[in-house]
């Protein structure tokens, strides 16, 4: 499978992974703030020209493992199982002085 990435170095895909993570980001942050003033307002549903929104409640139960290790102890190992992931961190570079 090709990808529009594969022509990039290493160096450049990683800068585009870094401007992609930032906009991300800052349209997040646009869009939590976006979504608290409605909520804010009391809205329930809001219909656009081009979209609908409907914000809904829920409530969901967790499963405090922390807890049940304190409470349970070693009676628990035999329940845990391991898996394996893969994180890509996204930090800004260290710039040297001359680039300052």
């Amino acid at each position: 499978m090709t990808t529009q990435y594969e022509t990039l170095s290493v160096s450049d895909l990683a800068d585009e992974i870094g401007r992609a993570d930032g906009d991300i980001k800052a349209r997040t942050a646009i869009l939590d703030e976006m979504k608290c003033e409605l909520k804010s307002r009391g809205v329930n549903a809001a219909a656009g020209h081009d979209f609908v929104i409907t914000i809904s409640e829920s409530t969901s139960k967790r499963l405090d493992a922390a807890r049940l290790k304190a409470d349970l102890g070693d009676a628990l190992d035999d329940y845990y199982s391991e898996s394996t992931s893969v994180r890509v961190l996204v930090k800004p570079a260290a710039k040297l002085a001359e680039d300052a």
